[in-house]
């Protein structure tokens, strides 16, 4: 149960190779994704019920220690303000490598065999993040990378924002664009910038390409910058109530991976 509780922290999560899922929803993810938790913690009066709707005991359950807890032993564990009913420390997936992005089986459904990689740059809000992750998933990415400094993507409210789509495809932490893109020979780098790019309807968007999306206040670092083939920009509605200037990183990253996905996916050659 301490080794649960800190693995909150970065570090911790490190040293243990290990993160925590919080709530019946996240397990269920990682457990449909034939994810095996090392340890399940389930809330003492509902233990019976979840284990079996989880699928957690009886014939064919995942060779996982359940355990029991009152509520006060689950308020040391969860970092949550009230403790869910069931938590599980699942294994940090082995990081694949990057020469994998255009492997056999690279490709995701709808992606016309031509990788599309999702690229963090520097995004530090979690809720930001998952959001992004959870849109990678959602539209069909192959992949998403962060670069160094990026909010952790298996940190607890990053794991939470993004709805179980830390289990959805292959991540690549802590990586530079440059290492990225020397694994994806001839790709097109579409940078997501708030003004002055190319409006993303008017985008020719192509594969394989990468999607780099940055922070909301600094946007693209001068790094990412110089790596981009073509800015582009999602227009907002004229005279904004409010002073809206920008979208966050999330709900813009979102924006342009349907984009994406709803075009017909051309080639470098096409």
């Amino acid at each position: 149960m301490k080794r649960a509780a800190s693995l909150r922290h970065r570090k911790f999560r490190e040293r243990e190779g290990a993160f925590l899922a919080e709530g019946a929803d996240l397990v269920a993810a990682g457990l449909a994704a034939g994810r095996r938790p090392q340890v399940v913690f389930v809330r003492a009066e509902c233990a019976l019920e979840l284990s079996a709707r989880l699928g957690l005991s009886g014939e064919g359950a995942p060779a996982a220690a359940v355990y029991p807890v009152a509520e006060r032993v689950a308020e040391k564990i969860t970092t949550l303000e009230t403790p869910p009913d069931v938590m599980a420390v699942f294994p940090l997936p082995e990081r694949p490598a990057l020469t994998t992005l255009t492997g056999p089986g690279s490709a995701r459904s709808g992606n016309a065999g031509e990788p599309l990689v999702v690229y963090a740059d520097g995004i530090g809000d979690p809720g930001n993040m998952g959001t992004l992750l959870r849109a990678a998933v959602a539209f069909g990415a192959t992949a998403l990378a962060t670069a160094p400094g990026s909010a952790d993507l298996f940190g607890p409210k990053t794991v939470r924002a993004g709805m179980g789509a830390v289990f959805g495809l292959p991540l690549f932490p802590e990586v530079r664009l440059a290492e990225v893109l020397e694994a994806l020979p001839g790709a097109a780098v579409y940078g997501l910038a708030a003004h002055e790019g190319v409006p993303l309807a008017a985008a020719a968007l192509r594969r394989p390409a990468v999607l780099v999306v940055g922070a909301e206040r600094p946007g693209l670092s001068p790094e990412a910058l110089g790596h981009v083939t073509q800015l582009v920009t999602i227009p907002l509605a004229p005279g904004s109530p409010g002073g809206v200037e920008s979208l966050n990183a999330g709900v813009a990253g979102a924006i342009a991976l349907y984009e994406f996905t709803r075009r017909p996916a051309a080639s470098a050659e096409g």
